[in-house]
């Protein structure tokens, strides 16, 4: 939109308008030019800031090999079309000098070629990709592509012929003796500049930021020597660049130049530097051609760098063994342009080798390249992502031999250890596939700093993006896996609070997962009481449980679990017991807990509630479901109907697991009756003690169910409605050494009721002598 905007402001539009000669000025884009000159070497140098060869070594081979597959067939393609493109311009101007159609050819090369690395991480970032392997791979790609196409930039610079007005050429290349004497005083430039931070670094040692004074001197001196070097003939902007490619990344120099100019150069200077190149372009220049010629010219060079590039990618991409989508999506990535290709167009115009014509065909053909690039890249992601998804999300549906996939969200390195083993004890006699997302905060003035993933070794806070947290994390991972023998595939997620809960719907997506287990938003005190460190996280709980299609589970850790002082390692290790009184989401508990039972450090009980009864009774679907009719007392007939199927899936679905596991004896057996809230948490509390964790459901159990736990609201001082009244009972301060709880809720839009039938001569029957009644083999 800068180039447009400046478009507007230059001779096109405004400049008919308004006449700028009287106040000394040419036309707007001039004026604009040469208001911005030093602006525009603070935004070269941080580009070469930003370019962090550390980032490129994660995936080097891969992101090379992308990078000139992509480059490749471009450069390929622009050496076959650049002479008709000349051709095309220059109809009939004046006799034919091969040396400017070499020249022509080769600047149109570059300009193909050429991927904007800024530009490519604000898309990366809005599409929420900078945590997956092809947003890495796209982000590293760019990089290695602008280094070679700065780099080839700055030899022509250097050695490119200029032709005068009268298309005669001046000197050709600078004598051997000026070349190396350009070379040396660059290289003393950035060995300066680079001297200096490390000096100031020393200087610093232990501080989080440098001050603003020596911030404006540090920045002084890159100006200074980056226009010092343009006297030896050299370009300016290019030294800024290779100043800021060469910064150490380390310390709290580069820590202050990343965080004080990420926001303004991407919000300020970015779009100034693009609306001066557009500023300068006129249209009414190209009045020699007809809309016609002009159209296809625009198209040819569009599709020309767009085939190129895109399917060089999707070639190299292939060839790696990644995905027809994924490769599609890195070639309508890297096809975007920026700020390489314009610094060539505007060189080609000054040298002379093109006119304002071809200047304004090549900018439309990168900002035309540039708009299909985000649009393009989203639709694959979206399409590849709705693909993903699968019928059955649901733990009640999942046989017990299927493949489960576990997806665990932690916000520190603290949580890792519990979330990963109760992920690790889930997976029964199935195999088991564990994704870890880490849920990090991003603050709006770093949204674009891709090299906030690295610190400062020696730093005392971790201010300097959130290295240090990502790799504590990253460490529990790797003593998780190291100490279970579990892979472990971790993800991280960089974002607002107020977007997270998109993070981890793409995570689940991504990972296909059947269950997402999220940490409540209190943690526990010292004295074992649970407070609220961050209060931005319970909303991002209660999203969560509202937008993912799959069964979600918060869980509520407890260190003094069981009644005594116990770490993050025995959160799990003993007894469970799962809660069931009714519904879609304590099926889907107990269901869980029955994958628990198949691991052999952990012994799995089924407490059922009832409602009390006065008189010896059998359970059945038929008198269940007359109980439930007569409370409604003919009214509501659908309503009726519906928490009918539900007392039928109720029964169908204990008797299933009763025959399964109880008789088989993996699994113990205990109903409990009550009639009011006050009695079942009298019954919850007679449990405390005895359980290392409880399993229950979020709620929605029916009528019954509602009776069942009636006024259990009112005994709370701080309603946690996300947890449903038996875990927010559970999860309450009153009940500090009940160990953890896990409160799970069911997809209901993926809810499909296809349980095997249950053998009718199989009765839970029940006797009124006593409140318990315990079914387990002997």
């Amino acid at each position: 939109m800068a180039v447009q905007a400046g478009v507007v402001v230059g001779p096109t539009v405004l400049g008919r308008a308004v006449d700028l000669r009287p106040l000394g000025m040419q036309d707007a884009g001039s004026a604009l030019s040469d208001t911005i000159y030093f602006v525009r070497i603070i935004f070269m140098f941080f580009i070469g800031l930003e370019m962090d060869l550390r980032y490129l070594r994660h995936h080097l081979r891969r992101s090379l090999a992308i990078a000139c597959g992509g480059s490749g067939l471009c450069l390929l393609l622009a050496a076959l079309a650049g002479p008709f493109f000349y051709g095309l311009l220059h109809p009939g101007q004046g006799p034919f000098k091969p040396e400017k159609l070499y020249a022509s050819t080769a600047l149109f090369m570059l300009v193909l070629t050429t991927t904007a690395s800024p530009v490519l991480i604000r898309i990366v970032t809005e599409l929420k990709l900078t945590g997956s392997e092809a947003g890495q791979l796209a982000i590293g790609a760019a990089f290695a592509n602008d280094m070679a196409s700065l780099s080839v930039f700055s030899i022509m610079v250097v050695g490119t012929t200029a032709y005068g007005p009268d298309g005669q050429p001046t000197p050709s290349f600078p004598d051997m003796s000026i070349v190396m004497s350009m070379a040396f005083t660059a290289c003393l430039a950035v060995l300066a500049a680079a001297r200096a931070a490390r000096l100031l670094n020393r200087l610093k040692r232990g501080r989080r930021y440098v001050s603003k004074y020596e911030l404006c001197a540090i920045l002084l001196l890159i100006i200074a020597l980056s226009l010092l070097e343009q006297v030896f003939g050299y370009s300016a902007s290019m030294t800024a660049f290779l100043i800021g490619l060469a910064m150490p990344r380390d310390g709290p120099t580069a820590r202050t130049l990343v965080d004080r100019l990420t926001y303004p150069v991407h919000q300020l200077v970015m779009p100034l530097c693009f609306g001066a190149i557009g500023a300068r372009l006129d249209f009414a220049a190209v009045g020699s051609f007809t809309a016609m010629q002009f159209a296809v010219a625009v198209a040819f060079t569009t599709l020309l760098g767009a085939v190129g590039k895109v399917g060089g990618t999707v070639l190299a991409g292939r060839m790696l063994g990644i995905s027809a989508r994924e490769s599609l999506v890195l070639g309508f990535l890297l096809n975007v342009k920026g700020y390489c290709d314009i610094l060539a167009i505007n060189f080609g115009n000054q040298a002379g080798i093109w006119g304002q014509t071809a200047q304004v065909v090549l900018l439309l053909s990168s900002i035309l390249n540039t708009f299909m690039a985000g649009p393009a890249a989203a639709a694959i992601v979206r399409q590849q992502r709705a693909a993903s998804r699968y019928r059955s999300r649901c733990l009640q549906d999942l046989k017990v031999d299927h493949e489960l996939r576990v997806l665990v969200c932690v916000h520190g390195a603290g949580g890792v250890h519990t979330m990963l083993t109760l992920a690790e004890l889930s997976k029964g006699t199935a195999p088991l596939a564990v994704y870890l997302l880490h849920l990090v905060e991003l603050m709006a003035a770093r949204k674009y700093a891709i090299t906030h993933l690295y610190h400062d070794a020696d730093a005392d806070d971790d201010e300097w993006g959130y290295a240090r947290e990502i790799e504590q994390v990253a460490a529990a991972v790797n003593t998780f896996t190291y100490d279970a023998g579990v892979p472990v595939r971790q993800m991280t997620a960089i974002s607002s609070l107020g977007s997270m809960d998109a993070d981890v719907r793409n995570g689940v997506e991504d990972s296909r997962a059947s269950l997402v287990i999220v940490p409540f938003h209190k943690e526990q005190r010292y004295d074992g009481r649970m407070v609220c460190r961050r209060e931005g996280r319970r909303q991002l709980n209660q999203r969560i449980l509202q937008r993912l299609p799959c069964t979600v589970g918060v869980l509520v850790e407890r260190r003094l679990g069981g009644g005594g002082d116990k770490g993050a390692e025995d959160v799990v290790k003993n007894q469970v017991v799962a809660v069931f009184l009714g519904g879609p989401d304590d099926r889907e508990a107990v269901a869980y807990a029955t994958r628990l039972a198949a691991h052999p450090w952990v012994s799995v009980t089924v407490v059922r509630f009832l409602p009390a009864r006065q008189d010896d009774i059998t359970i059945g679907i038929d008198e269940q479901l007359l109980a439930t009719t007569k409370s409604h007392g003919g009214e509501g007939a659908m309503e009726v109907a519906v928490e009918d199927d539900e007392a039928m899936a109720d029964e169908e679905f204990m008797a299933d697991v009763y025959a399964r596991l109880v008789l088989a004896g993996q699994v113990e057996y205990t109903e409990r009756y009550v009639s009011n809230g006050a009695e079942m948490v009298n019954s919850l509390s007679a449990m405390v003690g005895t359980y290392s964790l409880f399993v229950v459901g979020k709620g929605g159990g029916g009528s019954a169910a509602a009776a069942m736990t009636s006024g259990m609201g009112g005994l709370l001082e701080d309603e946690c409605p996300e947890l449903g009244p038996v875990g927010e009972v559970l999860a309450s301060d009153d009940f500090t050494a009940c160990g953890s709880v896990l409160v799970l809720q069911q997809h209901s839009a993926h809810v499909h009721h296809r349980m095997r039938r249950w053998n009718p001569n199989i009765h839970i029957t029940t006797t009124p002598s006593s409140s318990d009644h315990h079914s387990h083999p002997p």
